[in-house]
């Protein structure tokens, strides 16, 4: 098995013009981790190490919900490295391009989560400068992961030797940021919002046939109107992405501060009318008996979602988030279940306390470091008891590639 200083390669995840991310573990704790390395050819530079080293710190000082963690960064044999969280989900460029059917509460929640993680990122002073949708994470729990702060501005020759090169993905990028002037968090707000309207249309704001043509429709002309695109998009969503993406840095949206508060007044009238309506509604009575009555749905849904029964586990959670529309609780589980359904496949019945006791024992015996002697006949048990069983799926992911 391939090694990276402490790190153990299982397998790689992604590779691309700056690095390459592989899956990796960590031997001093037994962390799995996402293992990011910069491409050898632009590692040889003095300077290219010390703006990404001081960029990747500034990175690892980010600590919020809505950002991947770094656990470490450094280097070893000559090349950088981050660990970074290993995340389990789609990026929004997939549910976009898989067409997703994703409900607007839903999808106005996933925006207030972007707008939360950029606007902390922001008060930190980092501008993210390649906001796209390969960048954005939605989890297996539906919470928001924001990826590569920094990397882009620091992981390329041209940004080092280059006064006034273009920098970030041209699909999304501000008109300054077009046109090689400096940026700030307002540019991120002007591409967050052409990610806001893909994400709400499936399509590109501007999407010329080339580089050139992107460019020259960023800089001068305005994109088609959201609602012409979806009708079925409430009025003040649509308005609030086209104030996102005006020209002028000055007339736009000044920070994703004040898109969040926008958004997040939107998504708790949504919860509240069931989707009804964006529109200003008055706050639910608050109260121990309101709390109550949440923690009952709540409590009916998981055991609903537990039970495989997705369509009463939505009806709790419904119920809960009109009562209280920022409940975490009930917005994860309406997300896995909604994701179950579109799937096409029930959740498991959880298995009871004996028989999580035996798959927890025979994953040990079989875990990816046992000779295969001793795993063999935990494996053939564990196919038995909990075919199922995600971790089990882990697990002879873990070992093929061991024994590759």
């Amino acid at each position: 098995m391939a090694t990276f200083g402490r790190y153990e390669i299982l397998g790689k995840l992604g590779e691309g013009a700056m690095g390459v991310v592989y899956r990796a573990r960590d031997t001093a704790i037994g962390r799995v981790v996402a293992l990011k390395m910069l491409s050898a050819e632009l590692g040889d530079e003095d300077e290219l190490h010390k703006r990404f080293r001081r960029e990747a710190e500034a990175i690892g000082r980010l600590s919020h919900p809505c950002i991947v963690t770094v656990f470490d960064l450094g280097e070893s044999d000559g090349h950088l490295y981050m660990a970074m969280e290993l995340l389990e989900g789609d990026d929004l460029r997939s549910l976009i391009e898989r067409r997703v059917e994703v409900p607007l509460a839903d999808r106005v929640r996933i925006l207030v989560q972007i707008c939360e993680g950029l606007a902390y990122a922001h008060s930190r002073g980092v501008v993210h400068r390649d906001i796209k949708p390969a960048n954005i994470v939605v989890t297996s729990a539906g919470r928001v992961k924001i990826l590569d702060f920094g990397l882009a501005r620091v992981a390329t020759r041209a940004t080092i030797t280059r006064k006034g090169m273009i920098l970030g993905t041209p699909d999304y990028m501000a008109p300054e940021q077009a046109m090689g002037k400096l940026v700030d968090r307002r540019s991120d707000v002007f591409s967050a919002g052409s990610v806001f309207y893909e994400f709400l249309t499936g399509e590109k704001p501007f999407k010329g046939k080339t580089l050139h043509a992107v460019l020259f429709q960023i800089i001068q002309e305005q994109p088609d109107p959201v609602l012409t695109l979806n009708p079925e998009l409430p009025t003040r969503l649509a308005a609030l992405v086209h104030r996102m993406l005006v020209k002028d840095p000055d007339k736009r949206y000044q920070s994703m501060d004040e898109v969040g508060r926008d958004l997040q007044e939107m998504h708790f009238a949504l919860r509240r009318t069931r989707s009804r309506s964006v529109l200003p509604q008055a706050p639910a009575a608050g109260g121990e008996e309101v709390r109550s009555r949440v923690r009952e749905h709540v409590g009916q849904g998981r055991a609903h979602f537990d039970g495989g029964r997705l369509d009463q586990a939505l009806d709790a959670m419904t119920e809960a988030l009109v009562l209280d529309p920022a409940c975490e609780d009930a917005a994860e589980v309406v997300w896995r279940a909604l994701k179950m359904r579109q799937a096409g496949r029930p959740e498991p019945v959880p298995l009871d306390a004996a028989t999580e006791e035996r798959v927890r024992a025979l994953l040990a015996r079989a875990a990816p470091d046992a000779p295969m002697t001793q795993a063999r006949s935990a494996l053939a048990e564990l196919a038995l008891i909990a075919p199922d069983d995600a971790r089990l799926v882990e697990l002879l992911r873990e070992r093929s590639i061991r024994e590759r």
